[in-house]
């Protein structure tokens, strides 16, 4: 059996989160732009870019060397569409896995955005993440991580939710992993009465120190904790959780 994250952003992963748009790509990317002022002119990579929102918005926002990974090519079809239509030149698109990053000492930042980690089963596998991308940053380079907030995601989870999206039907149910470390999700999918597909979810939920414990042992410096990209103090009421380090000289 497939580990969910090879079967969750298929083709129909875009159609039920049409919530995710441009504009607030837009507005992600502002608000990094601001937190860490990344050098437009240096390699930027996106991991695990989706569909290519945060990317355009790079492009738009003036980055000239984009690289886009991810291991779904259902999303990477439809972000070299979307690029295509933009005419955005100067981004590649990778695929690959992850903790496999194809790349070393080639970017000056590193941004994983919208809960992109967490997704593999053991703690170590997440951390082949942050060490894979300290190995793909240039001397100085930084790397950017956001994930949930743990407490507010716990504190907010609602068990089970129904949502109308077009034709579509959604049941959603929601719970804690047995060990409370996990939140899955199943959402299971309607259409005129029957139901016609079922995606799961599960997702590692970090305590902030934890995080930062992980970024130190890969090698990252000056590490440091919000509670969104905007830069706000990391706090338990948090909906997320934001780790950056930056790699040291040498």
């Amino acid at each position: 059996m497939k580990p969910w994250y090879e079967t969750a952003f298929g083709s129909e992963y875009l159609e039920l989160y049409p919530h995710r748009d441009d504009e607030e790509a837009a507005k992600d990317v502002a608000s990094i732009i601001q937190l860490i002022d990344p050098a437009r002119t240096e390699p930027l990579l996106d991991l695990g870019c989706g569909a290519a929102r945060h990317l355009l918005a790079l492009h738009e926002a003036g980055f000239t060397k984009l690289v886009g990974l991810d291991l779904s090519t259902d999303l990477l079809a439809s972000a070299a569409q979307r690029i295509d239509v933009a005419g955005a030149e100067g981004i590649e698109l990778v695929r690959s896995d992850m903790r496999h990053i194809p790349f070393q000492r080639r970017f000056g930042t590193v941004l994983s955005i919208f809960t992109s980690f967490g997704y593999f089963p053991s703690d170590e596998e997440d951390a082949q993440v942050v060490q894979a991308a300290f190995a793909a940053l240039k001397p100085v380079g930084q790397f950017l991580l956001d994930t949930l907030g743990r407490a507010s995601t716990i504190s907010g989870l609602v068990p089970e939710e129904e949502k109308t999206i077009g034709s579509r039907t959604l049941k959603i149910r929601r719970q804690l992993s047995e060990d409370g470390l996990r939140v899955e999700k199943e959402t299971r999918v309607w259409s005129g009465g029957s139901e016609i597909g079922t995606f799961r979810e599960s997702v590692r939920m970090y305590q902030p120190e934890e995080l930062v414990a992980v970024f130190r042992e890969a090698g990252f410096e000056n590490v440091r904790t919000y509670g969104s990209v905007a830069g706000e103090p990391q706090a338990p009421t948090s909906r997320r959780l934001v780790v950056v380090g930056r790699k040291p000289t040498s």
